[in-house]
């Protein structure tokens, strides 16, 4: 039996663009359309021939979050609860796929007509379930900014941004030597979107201001783990005075008890940052923290403009800004 890729291929146009013709969620032009329909005809495409029957509503929307060896189970709770807050305000019921293999999980929902739309969450920078996206005939808002947007919704929180603020905001205060402590290194290797973003552009504006920056990976979640990685960090940098972690609430505890531990007071003798937490439960420190109820309503609004046919900007991204949250813990070098 043909398939999508097939009716592609012989009318000379994308996936996505016979998805398109599918499901009537975009605009296509009528030659374009027609050229679709006559392959599809041809090949026995059975899809085009019975797209003008309307689908019924579903009245569910799908959140795609696969769980990773290095999934923050917190954060994964946060964003999880908020999508499905805002979804049941606007009527819609959730369904949780977790398996690893999520692009393949996006088809059976779509063929089978389970989900009025996909939320997508843990998102990496090269992700295919942002490329399936082109070729189901449901609408894909990504919570999470992929490298490749043309398929999905993209709405996410402006991680380089607040990257290039966190070190802006350590040189401001007389910080030139600052240690990143961040998570997991497979979640980085494998192009977890929130890390690589807002760590590379710390990165590089850190080299930007003339910073010294030690980047630390964490090697497991327990004490001792943190504890290794800190004296690892100022064998390196004795000259650290500023500690920017990307991680949990409980992780940030560990952190200042391993300075603590090596004589450090804070915020006297090194100032503490957190990054990239989920809110007020990490309130150990001053925050430049997500924001899951913003992103996850922002998302929904998104989803159920498409769904009412309000709008049809496949490829749209909108990133929101961090907001930073003082705590006392970052001061002024002496």
């Amino acid at each position: 039996m043909a398939g999508i890729k097939d009716v592609a291929a012989k009318a000379g146009v994308s996936i996505s663009t016979v998805s398109y013709v599918v499901s009537g969620k975009r605009k296509i032009g009528d030659e374009t359309r027609e050229r679709v329909r006559a392959a599809a005809l041809e090949l026995g495409y059975r899809p085009v021939i019975d797209a003008t029957a309307p689908t019924k509503a579903t009245h569910v929307l799908a959140v795609s979050s696969p769980l990773r060896p290095y999934t923050d189970v917190a954060n994964y709770a946060a964003f999880f609860f908020a999508l499905a807050t805002a979804s049941k305000r606007h009527g819609y019921d959730i369904l949780l796929l977790m398996h690893e293999a999520g692009d393949q999980e996006l088809r059976r929902v779509a063929d089978r007509h389970m989900a009025d739309g996909v939320f997508l969450l843990d998102v990496l920078l090269s992700d295919s379930r942002a490329d399936m996206a082109g070729a189901i005939d449901i609408p894909v808002v990504s919570i999470g900014y992929t490298n490749d947007t043309a398929n999905v919704y993209t709405v996410d929180m402006d991680f380089a941004r607040m990257g290039r603020e966190a070190m802006e905001k350590a040189h401001v205060l007389g910080h030139r030597h600052v240690m990143l402590y961040c998570p997991d290194r497979r979640a980085f290797l494998d192009g977890s979107n929130f890390l690589v973003r807002f760590l590379d552009a710390a990165m590089q504006r850190g080299e930007e201001l003339g910073m010294a920056v030690t980047r630390k990976f964490a090697s497991g979640r327990s004490a001792d783990d943190v504890n290794l990685a800190v004296d690892e960090a100022f064998s390196a940098d004795p000259r650290i005075t500023a500690v920017i972690c990307e991680e949990n609430a409980a992780q940030i505890g560990l952190l200042i008890g391993a300075l603590n531990r090596k004589g450090l007071r804070v915020p006297q003798d090194v100032s503490v940052m957190a990054a990239c937490t989920n809110g007020p439960s990490a309130r150990l420190a001053d925050e430049m923290p997500m924001n899951p109820n913003a992103v996850c309503e922002r998302a929904v609004d998104v989803m159920v403009e498409v769904l009412r046919g309000e709008r049809r900007d496949v490829g749209y991204v909108e990133l929101l800004p961090g907001e930073y949250c003082a705590r006392g813990t970052m001061r002024a070098r002496r």
